[in-house]
């Protein structure tokens, strides 16, 4: 049995080494999007209820809509939540964007 060259065992060390980091990298962005899907899903609760709030100061009757989009499924707090969670993660969405577009200008 013959044993691997030194410069390929520091390759492989290497390589695992670089493997390592990519996988920490990963664990660190997706721990990340978790606490900000967390922090979105609470977000949204006080946010449905000031826009539920708002929607009844109108005095538009929105019942027809919320049933033409869940056919009587859901009430309409469950809708409005839905819609302010996907508003504040697109939101956050775009302002990472720009954000992101920003940093490499000035680079």
């Amino acid at each position: 049995m013959s044993t691997l060259p030194a410069i390929d065992t520091k390759k492989m060390k290497a390589e695992a080494g670089k493997l390592k980091k990519i996988l920490e990298a990963v664990k660190k962005a997706l721990s990340k999007e978790l606490l900000w899907v967390l922090f979105i899903v609470l977000l949204g609760i006080p946010v449905t209820l000031i826009v539920a709030y708002l929607i009844s100061l109108t005095s538009i009757d929105l019942s027809g809509v919320f049933s033409i989009i869940t056919e009587d499924l859901y009430p309409s707090f469950v809708v409005l939540y839905i819609a302010c969670v996907i508003g504040i993660y697109f939101s956050r969405i775009v302002a990472l964007a720009i954000k992101t577009q920003l940093e490499s200008k000035t680079e």
